[in-house]
């Protein structure tokens, strides 16, 4: 688990031969210090106004992010087991006609787990760049470049991820169910382009 270990580990091995930690678990921490950036601005907004429906609006949002905090920090390590696993059904033994089958049927497996971590922090990552807009919208003015740095950290998050993504459907057989996870992938990629161009936009209007 990288997170009980010092990050230079996880940058030296990131930097290594070794296919793992790669761009999935990348993406992950890229999202994971979106989300505590976006945290730290709340904190530095609670306090400041009379309105007590703002503040109870924003402890709501701190909780939520914080809540996301924890699901990309978990999805840094999911990426990484997933990867695991599937490499290990690609190396199954295929000799006979029923080892092919077995083993087709691992890497079909896999594959979708391997979509499917990443397809939530496209989907986290989206849900984090809602929450950066509102809080461009409300934060402590004198904080603003940190949700502007959040913003991009968490698009860059959605968009990363949604590669790694793509690269495990385009081997899915199922048609239908890689249909229906490239409409969410979509969706979430519609909501990162839209929520950061608006943050972006009401920051560069606030500072």
């Amino acid at each position: 688990m990288y997170l009980q270990k010092p990050l230079i580990d996880y940058l030296n091995d990131l930097a290594s031969s070794q296919p793992t930690p790669g761009g999935g678990s990348a993406a992950a921490l890229s999202g994971a210090m979106g989300a505590g950036l976006a945290h730290m601005v709340v904190q530095l907004t609670l306090g400041k106004s009379k309105d007590d429906s703002l503040e109870q609006e924003l402890a709501r949002i701190a909780q939520h992010i914080e809540e996301l905090r924890m699901h990309f920090q978990r999805l840094m390590q999911q990426d990484i087991e997933a990867y695991g696993r599937l490499s290990a059904a690609f190396k199954m033994p295929h000799a006979s006609d029923e080892e092919r089958e077995l083993r087709s049927r691992a890497i079909q497996k896999q594959l979708l787990d391997a979509a499917l971590v990443p397809l939530e922090m496209t989907e986290y990552a989206a849900t984090l760049l809602r929450y950066c807009q509102r809080i461009a919208e409300i934060g402590n003015v004198n904080v603003l470049s940190d949700v502007a740095v959040s913003t991009l950290l968490a698009a860059s998050a959605g968009k990363a991820a949604s590669w790694m993504a793509l690269i495990n459907l385009k081997t899915m057989k199922d048609q239908a169910m890689v249909d229906v996870l490239r409409e969410r992938l979509n969706r979430a990629l519609d909501t990162i382009a839209t929520a950061s161009q608006h943050t972006t936009k009401i920051v560069e209007e606030r500072v």
